[in-house]
């Protein structure tokens, strides 16, 4: 019986090194088809967490404007104050602005309030959103004087 011969070391050499080019040729084609998809997912998901944070700003801006006194005046005065800038973790800025319509003709009634959350030095909204504030009066009642005794 005869046992199987080897290639010997001369007739062997060099093999090694065109399979690593080869391979690392094909690597690279791969990486370079998936590199667009990599960036692409990247943006997508700076994007929405830049649209998360303002809506929850946004959301934030609207619970405070319903805490707010049931009475127009109330609501125009803080629908008209200016609220500063916020900074995520990121370092994105967000500035807030609410806009209040008119009062009720006849009390109680609703008044409309729009909130939109920009990005600092931009007029693009991320996020915006109207709610409708009840209101049971024009302005807030003046309290009663305690008589002393």
């Amino acid at each position: 019986m005869q046992t199987p011969q080897r290639p010997s070391a001369a007739e062997d050499a060099g093999l090694g090194i065109v399979e690593i080019v080869v391979s690392m040729f094909l690597l690279a084609l791969l990486a370079m088809a998936f590199l667009p998809l990599l960036i692409q997912g990247m943006t997508a998901s700076v994007t929405s967490a830049t649209v998360a944070t303002a809506s929850q700003l946004l959301n934030q801006q609207l619970d405070a404007v319903r805490a707010v006194p049931p009475n127009c005046s109330d609501v125009r005065a803080f629908a008209a104050a200016t609220v500063l800038p916020t900074t995520d973790p990121r370092g994105t800025e967000f500035q807030p602005d609410s806009v209040a319509g008119t009062c009720p003709a006849s009390y109680p009634g609703v008044v409309r309030v729009e909130v939109t959350v920009t990005k600092a030095g931009s007029s693009l909204p991320l996020a915006e959103a109207v709610t409708m504030v009840y209101v049971e009066s024009a302005t807030a009642p003046t309290p009663t004087p305690v008589p002393t005794p």
